[in-house]
């Protein structure tokens, strides 16, 4: 992998280009409840981004010039995300509430507030911490490219998959980021990759799990990856995070995405989504 050019990425960083999409196509092609579903969750995901960073710039990270100035554009980035989603939604009939930001932070789960304190203590007392919140964000990047391409190979609305192919674009180019700066703080460092699979191993989750909710992880889990396409696509996501140094282990994403399937189907039956529906058909 090339090495990681911060000047370079301050310099061609931006929202993402919405003007030349077709909005008339998006209307007329639309979006199934499902797709609706998917997208909310994204949406809540990209636009609490803003959270998730201030759990970032803490301790010895905020010192660092090279991970303030990504994040900075990072946050702004992952926020336009969420609000060209929103647009496709609204567009296609399915605009999200007016306090649906406020819902969403209400509803994070009080887990996510006992771990974010963990981590500025831990952020604090050593700068060993900034590996764990590198790799954690590489592995976060990953999974969210996953899940855009797999919207975007399924969906009937151009105008989507077009916006999505650029989002998964930039998704690329944050994972480089911190999959680099991960790299650079395990190699040769046995007490950091030590930290790094302590954190991983009893705080890790799925991102978006905590906006989101656990029933929407499922039915995201369900829709998107309940298949071999599926499951292929997060085990090669897997692979790239076993590369780094003292982390060849890693398998959580799999599991965790299996296990929020299952107990999701348990539930509330099959989901009805067009990767599902090809994988019955190719079985």
């Amino acid at each position: 992998m090339a090495d990681f050019n911060i000047d370079r990425f301050v310099e061609l960083s931006g929202r993402i280009e919405l003007d030349d999409l077709d909005w008339e196509e998006c209307k007329r092609s639309g979006l199934t409840d499902a797709e609706a579903r998917v997208l909310r969750y994204m949406s809540d995901t990209e636009t609490h981004t803003i959270l998730y960073m201030r759990d970032l710039l803490a301790g010895y990270s905020a010192s660092d010039p090279e991970v303030t100035s990504f994040l900075s554009i990072w946050v702004y980035e992952e926020l336009w995300h969420g609000r060209a989603l929103d647009r496709v939604l609204t567009v296609a009939g399915h605009p999200p509430p007016a306090d649906q930001f406020t819902k969403a932070t209400n509803g994070a789960h009080m887990r996510e507030t006992i771990e974010a304190t963990f981590s500025h203590l831990a952020a604090s007392l050593t700068p060993r911490f900034i590996a764990v919140q590198m790799t954690w964000g590489a592995i976060n990047e990953l999974t969210a490219g996953a899940a855009y391409q797999a919207v975007e190979r399924t969906t009937k609305n151009a105008t989507l998959a077009k916006l999505l192919n650029r989002i998964t674009r930039q998704e690329r180019k944050h994972f480089s980021f911190y999959y680099q700066q991960a790299e650079q703080r395990l190699t040769g460092d046995i007490w950091a990759q030590r930290l790094v699979n302590l954190a991983l191993k009893r705080f890790w989750t799925v991102v978006g799990s905590g906006v989101g909710g656990d029933d929407n992880l499922g039915f995201i889990a369900a829709a998107l990856f309940d298949s071999p396409e599926g499951i292929a696509a997060l085990a090669e996501a897997e692979g790239v995070i076993r590369k780094l140094p003292g982390i060849e282990w890693f398998n959580l994403l799999t599991g965790q995405v299996r296990e929020s399937a299952a107990n999701y189907k348990l539930k509330y039956g099959p989901v009805a989504y067009p990767q599902a529906q090809l994988s019955a058909q190719l079985a």
